[in-house]
Formats: C-alpha cells, sequence, structure tokens
C-alpha cells in the first residue's frame, strides 16, 4: 500500500500586526507627523527616549517609526511585554497611564515675528494719467437714451459693427466703427480699456493691472478716474434695432426719443 500523504497548510500571519507600542529618540518624536489626527495613538514623554502606543492593527504608526534610527517595537504578551519577534517577557515596557496625543506635543512652531527689511513699500492708488502714445478707439461710454436715438436711424452694417453691454442708463459699446453720440466717453485697449489720451496711473502693464483688480480671464477692466469696473464678456451681445428698442422699454426711455 501506498502511505496516505497528508497536506497541512499553516496560515502566514503579520509578525508586524501584534506590534503596538516603540520606543524611540524623542528627536524623531516628528516622525509621528502623518499620525498626529489619530487620537488613539498615545505618546510618553520624558527624557531623550519617548514611548508611543497604539491601538493592535495600526500598521501606520509601524510604517511612520521604521525609518526612526534606533527604535524598538514592543508586543503585548499577557500582562507583559516583549519585543519584536520574541516571545520572551521583557524588564522594559511602556510607561503607566494615558498618556498624550501626538497632536498635544507636535504642533507647528509658532510664528516669531520680525521687523521687515529695508524700507517698507507703500501701497500705490490705482488711476489714470493724462499722456501716452495716440491710440485707436476701441470701446465707449453713453448713455442708453442717445444709444436709443442712434440706433433709430443707423443701418444694420452699423448695428452689427457694435457690440454693447447695457447697465442702467448707461451701455459700454465695443467695436472699431463706434457711433457718433454726444457725452460719449472714447477708450482704447483690449482687456484693459483706458480713456483717449490717458495711461494706467502707475503705468503698469495691462496684465498687472487686470491681476491687481482681481479681474479673470472672462472679465475686461474698465479704468476711469473714478476707479475701475469688472465687465463679464457675456454681457455683450451685437447690437440689433429690436434688443435697443427692448433695452429703452425696460429703461423707460421710449418716451425721450425726438
Amino acid at each position: 500500500m501506498r502511505p496516505t500523504i497528508r497536506h497541512t497548510h499553516t496560515p502566514v500571519t503579520d509578525p508586524w500586526a501584534s506590534v503596538s507600542a516603540a520606543r524611540f529618540p524623542a528627536d524623531s518624536l516628528v516622525a509621528l507627523g502623518p499620525v498626529r489626527d489619530r487620537a488613539d495613538v498615545r505618546v510618553y514623554l520624558g527624557g531623550p527616549v519617548i514611548w508611543a502606543r497604539w491601538p493592535v492593527g495600526l500598521g501606520a504608526v509601524v510604517h511612520c517609526l521604521l525609518p526612526v534610527p534606533g527604535v524598538e517595537f514592543f508586543s503585548a504578551r499577557g500582562e507583559g511585554w516583549s519585543r519584536f519577534r520574541s516571545r520572551l517577557p521583557c524588564v522594559d515596557q511602556p510607561p503607566a497611564g494615558d498618556g498624550l496625543p501626538v497632536a498635544a506635543v507636535l504642533s507647528p512652531a509658532p510664528l516669531v515675528p520680525s521687523q521687515p527689511v529695508g524700507p517698507v513699500p507703500m501701497p500705490l492708488r490705482l488711476g489714470i494719467a493724462r499722456g501716452g502714445p495716440p491710440r485707436s478707439v476701441t470701446a465707449m461710454t453713453c448713455r442708453t437714451v442717445d444709444l436709443v436715438r442712434w440706433a433709430d436711424t443707423a443701418t444694420t452694417a452699423e448695428l452689427t459693427a457694435v457690440r454693447a453691454a447695457c447697465a442702467g442708463p448707461r451701455a459700454l459699446l465695443l467695436g472699431q466703427r463706434l457711433p457718433s453720440v454726444p457725452d460719449g466717453g472714447r477708450f482704447w485697449g483690449q482687456d484693459l480699456l483706458v480713456p483717449v489720451g490717458f495711461r494706467p496711473d502707475p503705468d503698469l502693464p495691462a496684465a498687472v493691472v487686470r491681476s491687481a483688480v482681481g479681474a479673470s480671464a472672462e472679465e475686461i477692466v474698465l479704468l476711469q478716474e473714478t476707479g475701475a469696473d469688472v465687465v463679464p464678456r457675456g454681457a455683450f451681445a451685437p447690437l440689433t434695432r429690436a434688443g435697443v428698442r427692448l433695452a429703452a422699454r425696460s429703461l423707460g426711455v421710449e418716451e425721450a426719443r425726438p
């Protein structure tokens, strides 16, 4: 008869699964930073060496402490403790008591105020000043009622060459062929609109001025003596005679037309 061969399988267990304490140099406490949010990880301070304890199976603490030079790991054995990979009880064991959470002993260093080096820069007021080279007119502001009067006599080609955004009694127009209306303010620029005959003060690039006022890529900045206005690009639409009349009706300015 052939002998019967019986196969037995011994389950492989993680030797680190039972580790729940460690002793390591106090100057390596920062290694526990990744688990400082865990209230169940406790530390015991006192002298150049400190202890840490945590629930069995919390492998994150082991991973934090493995690279620490001189670290020693321990596992609880009944009423006592033994070193990692040893079943013999040892004299060394974590101190009694609850210890402290990591967050109570490991926190960012307090800020220490210091005097600035060199002169303190003074804030600049953003505005406009006369000067600058000749510029082409690319935008204008006017009263909405004047825009209504002009639209009544303008050709379709003149209307569609202009994009407008109306805000109450005022309108902002964009285009290369802008209408001639009374009291219209004319501007140069694309993303930053500055009155013709003026320049930004301080004279900074358009991108810097736009960043200073917090404008996004989807907004146009209108710079005037009174300050800077930000207008969404989506507010502009090609002019149509019907659209102008609808805006006029909503503002109650139809009676102003001659």
